[in-house]
């Protein structure tokens, strides 16, 4: 049996490693090819570029592993099937689920190897590939001006110029947008101009000749005010920039964070939200009509989350060593002391003596206020920062599942694949590409789905998530039944001799149906076809 178990995982390796290969290179080219504009005409030196590709691996390898595990146990047990070895092997007495155990063990071992993986080493690429898209988008290359279009210089600054000439840098009928100051928008007209860069090569010079501007007045929309000039010189400062890295960004999001560092977010803001919840409860209470026994309120969050909980803090906690927590010491000078009167004739004098009446203080009245509104408005604030609570922590927990879940699927891709290609072992490659391509459309359509309702609070994460690996791993539990309880697992052929079988089992069944009913009528049966 050890004979047996090495021949199928080393069966399984090569197409593993070609599948892998395969579509992460053409998830990697589709990537590239949507962001080649950001990437091309900016000079960028090669090692931002290969940085950029190496950093888009990590999560194109997340997405890419269960896929190719699901089409490497259809290629390996189709083939298997095919060449009747799995018959050889059920022959001998061995039944298609112990030839699964060491695919299965073995994709245990890759789902925990994939959570460590999306736990550590593909947040800290999505932090460094969100920095440096944040660089190349702040790199701007050497200006270039167009005749007769809109030349964006800045965000808000634009230039238009009807033609100009290359060698000397002129231009000839300018017409400048300036939007630096918000409200009050500059326009300027000129006949001709000259643009050079500053020595620092960072900073534009507009030289304008002949002409005019006109803007708003300050304070007042409606009046426009206009300057002529014989030569005015326009500076806009910052428009070329090379690439630079860089180095200090404490931000992180949901998908740049670890397990551990989002569950440590979880718990701050679970107790914000639970102060939220209570503040809320306390005005809409107010504000309800008297009698009234139950009061809508947004579903409550755990302290903490439980599957983050239990990797973090549980699970560590039975193989790591305990530390020790020493106890706080106090210094004796910090703590108070008690003085006790011991002359009780003092005692008896002061208790004799009669109190002192307090100052008469005025309070003035309180001012007159609607509780109505100002709870109403007390609990629409609530509300509000409530909304915002809660889509936080939904976030959070959908990551922190969404880790695990895509993690395990590799688990449960293997437990779907064997049956489907026991079902079709002369499908060929077509059917292990299109039963791939259909099964991971399906799971990744659950997977988004359920991670949009997650994140609306329609439904728990913990059910959200893990629907899809849920549904397909009753499916491939079934379909492993059904394929343990025939005599032979490679009966099958093809999609078209499934189609053309399922046809003629649809004939025969119609064709007792009609026997059927005239033996109720009292007529012969018409004998069925090779009976």
């Amino acid at each position: 049996m050890k004979l047996a178990t090495r021949y199928i995982v080393r069966e399984h390796v090569g197409p593993l490693l070609f599948a892998l290969t395969a579509l992460t290179s053409l998830l990697m080219l589709q990537y590239v090819a949507r962001q080649l504009a950001n990437l091309a005409g900016k000079g960028l030196p090669w090692s931002a570029i290969g940085k950029f590709f190496v950093l888009s691996l990590p999560f194109t390898v997340a997405m890419t592993m269960p896929m190719a595990v699901l089409v490497a146990t259809l290629f390996t047990f189709g083939r298997m099937a095919a060449e009747h070895e799995i018959t050889a092997f059920k022959a001998s007495g061995v039944r298609v689920r112990i030839l699964m155990l060491p695919v299965l063990s073995c994709a245990l071992l890759l789902s925990i190897a994939m959570v460590a993986f999306n736990d550590q080493v593909l947040p800290r690429a999505n932090h460094e590939l969100r920095i440096l898209q944040g660089d190349i988008a702040k790199t701007k290359p050497t200006l270039a001006l167009r005749d007769q279009a809109m030349n964006a210089i800045t965000d808000q600054f634009f230039l238009r110029i009807a033609r100009s000439n290359a060698s000397t840098n002129k231009m000839y009928d300018v017409v400048i947008y300036d939007l630096t100051k918000g409200p009050e928008r500059k326009t300027i007209y000129a006949d001709s101009g000259v643009f050079s860069l500053t020595p620092n090569g960072q900073d534009l010079l507009l030289q304008l000749f002949d002409g005019y501007s006109q803007e708003f007045v300050r304070g007042d929309p409606k009046r426009l005010q206009r300057s002529f000039f014989i030569d005015q010189t326009v500076k806009v400062r910052g428009i070329t920039r090379g690439f630079e890295s860089t180095s200090n960004d404490d931000f992180r999001s949901d998908r740049e964070m670890t397990v551990c560092e989002m569950h440590r977010r979880y718990r701050a803001d679970a107790m914000e939200f639970r102060r939220l919840r209570q503040e809320y409860i306390m005005y809409a209470s107010r504000l309800v009509a008297p009698g009234t026994k139950t009061l809508r309120a947004p579903r409550d969050r755990p302290a903490s989350e439980g599957l983050a909980q239990f990797y973090c803090v549980t699970l560590p906690s039975l193989f790591l060593p305990k530390r020790a927590k020493a106890q706080a010491i106090v210094p004796l000078d910090t703590v108070p002391r008690l003085t006790v009167p011991t002359d009780s004739t003092r005692q008896d004098t002061v208790a004799a003596l009669p109190p002192v009446p307090p100052p008469a203080v005025t309070i003035p009245a309180p001012p007159v206020v609607d509780s109505v509104s100002m709870n109403r408005g007390a609990m629409n604030a609530a509300e509000s920062q409530l909304l915002v609570s809660r889509e936080a922590l939904d976030s959070l927990t959908v990551e922190i599942h969404k880790k695990f879940a895509l993690s395990f699927a590799c688990f449960v891709f293997v437990l779907f694949g064997p049956p489907i290609a026991l079902r079709f072992p002369r499908g060929g490659v077509g059917v292990t590409i299109g039963v791939s391509i259909g099964v991971f459309g399906l799971y990744y359509i659950c997977l988004m789905g359920g991670e949009a309702l997650a994140d609306k609070g329609l439904v728990p994460a913990s059910i959200a998530m893990w629907i899809a690996n849920a549904m397909f791993t009753f499916a491939g539990v079934l379909l492993l039944w059904r394929v343990e309880s025939t005599t032979d697992t490679s009966r099958g052929g093809g999609l078209r001799d499934w189609w053309a079988d399922r046809g003629a089992r649809r004939a025969l069944a119609a064709q007792i149906q009609r026997e059927r009913a005239a033996t109720r009528n009292g007529h012969e049966p018409t004998p069925v076809a090779g009976a």
